[in-house]
């Protein structure tokens, strides 16, 4: 397929000027510089009834960015809610009744939740996802399997639309129970993508990270932990599992999710990890969806907002994305497996609104968990591969904004998804007025 963008928007590249964009078999072939607005008659308006028709297109100075990419989320437990309820609202009870609910669902339930939701991301421009699977390897095989092999399956049936990972969530390892390594081997055998856990719950923290460093090496993996999800700062497995990175040469290869006692660390505590993060080349992902929401429940006065210290990473230059984590289940009743929506909250949560933090927001969920995650041939350049979603704004403030609705994603060849909204509104006076002061220009 041949597709010729022109009057497009790229804020991450250039802040303020036009590019025109050349596609083919699926490749950016052409990416030049505009020197001011273009226009042809040979060039259609996009909007969603020509696409997939005409192939030279005028995005009317629409932002493009690369496609999203959601590097932690929980497929298994999305839309589960309405089953499994969290009465308390906080994490102990959401583990205990999803834990308890589990062995009741059927394979097909879960595999339909998980096409709902990766669906439902990439209708909002989400083109890659890295999806975490409880496997406690302490229940039986039938329901211990069934996340896993269905998390599989939707996988690879969404292949030929978007690229997703699979991570097993291993807890209660024991590398010296040869029942358990079985099942650990199975997993294995499904061609998972890399390696989960959560030591900091378990009984024996420092047992579970080595266990889990052990497989890493086995099987030549990355690690992708939940780490510290706590309030109590006195929590740190993240200095034990820097030092196992470093001292087993596996830098670069592992990332941490959450880190939410770092918040209540003093900051000569915090400044001692983030040396060691760096020193490990150890990426992070802040999820502030679901720690907003979790944490600080038992505090009183001055509570605690549960989310790690954002700009704390970034001044130590560790590379850090955000993402979606929990979509309407007991961990986190909200959320619609929207990027830009968790973009807004991490500038929320994080203080940041500066336009240079507003660009650096749109790179937390794009390259920066691309590299993460180890995506390659991704993000808007000459040689690689055309993956992006167009937005009905022309500038990286009315992207945080407006969290515009209307969305064209592209992907694997072709257009995969238009979301077009139409304002109307009480008579046509009203709608007119509406329609012309809109800034798209053209």
């Amino acid at each position: 397929m041949l597709l010729h963008l022109i009057n497009v928007r790229l804020p991450i590249m250039h802040d303020h000027a036009l590019f025109e964009v050349k596609i083919s078999n699926g490749m950016y072939t052409s990416i030049v510089l505009q020197n001011g607005y273009l226009e042809g008659d040979e060039f259609f308006p996009l909007h969603a009834a020509v696409l997939g028709k005409e192939t030279s297109l005028d995005a009317q100075g629409r932002v493009l960015l690369p496609g999203f990419v959601d590097m932690h989320m929980h497929l298994d437990k999305a839309h589960s809610l309405p089953q499994v309820p969290n009465i308390s609202g906080t994490l102990q009870e959401a583990i205990k009744n999803y834990s308890s609910s589990l062995p009741a669902f059927p394979e097909e339930e879960i595999k339909q939740r998980m096409f709902k939701t990766a669906l439902q991301a990439l209708a909002n421009g989400t083109t890659t996802i890295r999806t975490h699977i409880d496997f406690d390897c302490s229940m039986e095989e039938d329901s211990l399997f069934r996340s896993l092999q269905a998390a599989v399956e939707v996988r690879d049936e969404l292949s030929p639309y978007m690229d997703m990972q699979v991570v097993p969530l291993f807890s209660n390892l024991d590398i010296d129970d040869m029942h358990k390594m079985n099942k650990i081997e199975r997993a294995f055998d499904l061609e998972i993508d890399a390696i989960g856990g959560c030591p900091h719950l378990a009984r024996n923290p420092e047992k579970e990270i080595d266990a889990l460093f052990s497989l890493a090496q086995a099987y030549n993996k990355p690690l992708d932990l939940h780490v510290d999800e706590s309030d109590d700062p006195s929590v740190d497995t993240i200095i034990n599992i820097a030092h196992r990175t470093i001292e087993l040469n596996m830098e670069g290869k592992v990332v941490v999710g959450h880190l939410c006692s770092l918040a209540g660390m003093t900051d000569a505590k915090v400044k001692e990890i983030l040396n060691l993060l760096k020193q490990a080349k150890i990426g992070v992902v802040t999820l502030p969806a679901s720690n907003l929401y979790l944490q600080g429940r038992e505090d009183k006065g001055i509570v605690r907002r549960g989310v790690t210290r954002i700009r704390d990473i970034q001044k130590a230059a560790i590379p850090i994305a955000t993402a979606s984590d929990n979509v309407n289940d007991p961990f986190h009743p909200f959320g619609k497996a929207d990027l830009l929506q968790v973009g807004l909250l991490t500038a929320y949560a994080a203080h940041m609104g500066s336009p240079d933090e507003q660009r650096q927001l749109l790179r937390m969920i794009t390259s920066i968990p691309a590299r993460l995650i180890g995506k390659e041939k991704y993000g808007v350049e000459e040689g690689n591969e055309a993956n992006f979603v167009l937005l009905n704004v022309q500038s990286v403030q009315e992207i945080w904004t407006e969290l515009p609705e209307t969305r064209f994603v592209f992907n694997k060849h072709r257009w995969l998804s238009v979301k077009e909204t139409h304002q109307r509104l009480a008579d046509t006076n009203l709608t007119n007025l509406w329609q012309e002061n809109q800034i798209l220009i053209g």
